[in-house]
């Protein structure tokens, strides 16, 4: 009895070990192993456009919504998810590859950076003078007005890119100069813009009403708190420690394609971790209908769900009563179970019907 239990300490001492940090290697053969060939989509996308991102925080603790595996899309903001839900794992499926270089990017930046001021500094460039204080006591707007109070400094801003490249480059990513020069203009976008950096679409005029860069990192969540991954310390190290562990991983990828979410699901069953939670931002507006949609459904009913696996989707609020009044752009959750079960059923009869017409959980 001692002997087996010996060994069974043993071998749970092992798996948290494992998934205490993924090798260099390893993350670089994940990356390609679960990536597909990039899709289109008609977005720069460097920032989101959905200020309401937050809101859902509180009910996703309530619902006691945490570790297993994160899976998500699109930039920064599924940083905000993760520092909140703290994943064992993360993957960020997206069907841009200029998404999943805007990843790396940024996790060079956190490599580089020790605080919250230096990754601000790295980012923006610009020299930054941190607020008097101790910077664990920071909010993220005493840390912008910093920003604001500093001057572009081509010379600095050219340095700390470098670094960046260089960084990069170091993992054996087997990068093309096209992705050299992609990440180049992802940078060249934040520190030319600043804060100030807005979501754009391609070929229409921006719009009034997409926040910018700064109104995201301010955003509070339902509870009234700034909840952004730079708005403390312990947020921004916890993300930074996954990146360092290499438990943050871009994958170039459709939702509904047939491979990286299903081999992403495989990868997760292999390494016996469940999906908590899983953020699509408004994917399934433009999947819904036809074989897209069904392989859509497909792939999430394929992934190894834990019973309490929560779906995190954001709309146009126009289109509904808003769950986030004051937004143009709403955030919701849903159990992902009683997603599936809806479908089953045959109850999701059109996009509009996965939106609630009142609350943010939609049930």
């Amino acid at each position: 009895m001692i002997r087996i239990l010996l060994s069974l300490t043993l071998a749970c001492s092992a798996l948290l070990c494992a998934d205490t940090s993924i090798s260099l290697p390893e993350f670089v053969r994940l990356m390609s192993s679960l990536s597909e060939t990039e899709g289109y989509f008609d977005t720069d996308n460097l920032v989101s456009n959905e200020r309401a991102y937050l809101k859902i925080l509180p009910e996703l603790r309530r619902q006691n919504v945490s570790g297993g595996a994160y899976v998500g899309v699109g930039p920064d903001q599924n940083y905000s998810y993760i520092a909140s839900l703290k994943p064992r794992i993360a993957v960020i499926v997206d069907i841009r590859r200029k998404n999943a270089l805007q990843h790396l990017y940024f996790k060079a930046l956190f490599k580089l950076s020790s605080n919250r001021s230096q990754y601000l500094e790295r980012l923006f460039g610009r020299r930054v003078q941190p607020p008097v204080g101790d910077p664990k006591g920071e909010g993220i707007s005493r840390l912008l007005r910093a920003i604001d109070a500093s001057s572009p400094d081509k010379s600095f801003a050219n340095e700390k890119l470098a670094e960046a490249i260089r960084e990069v480059s170091s993992w054996g990513c087997e990068l093309s100069a096209g992705d050299l020069e992609s990440i180049r203009d992802i940078a060249g976008a934040f520190i030319a813009n600043g804060p100030d950096l807005k979501f754009s679409s391609y070929y229409r005029p921006p719009r009034s009403y997409y926040p910018s860069y700064r109104q995201l990192l301010e955003e509070t969540d339902a509870d009234g708190e700034q909840a952004n991954f730079l708005a403390s310390e312990e947020s921004f190290l916890l993300i930074r420690k996954m990146q360092s562990e290499n438990r943050i991983i871009p994958v170039v990828g459709d939702l509904a394609g047939d491979h990286a979410l299903l081999q992403t699901g495989e990868e997760l069953r292999r390494r016996g971790i469940k999906v908590t939670c899983l953020y699509v931002s408004n994917v399934e507006y433009y999947l819904f209908g036809g074989q897209s949609w069904s392989a859509y459904v497909r792939n999430i009913g394929k992934l190894p769900l834990d019973s309490n696996a929560f779906l995190i989707r954001s709309y146009a609020q126009y289109r509904r009563p808003a769950a986030t009044p004051g937004y143009y752009m709403g955030t919701i959750v849903q159990p992902v179970g009683q997603f599936l079960a809806d479908e089953t059923v045959g109850k999701n009869t059109s996009y509009w019907s996965l939106i609630p017409t009142q609350s943010p959980v939609q049930r």
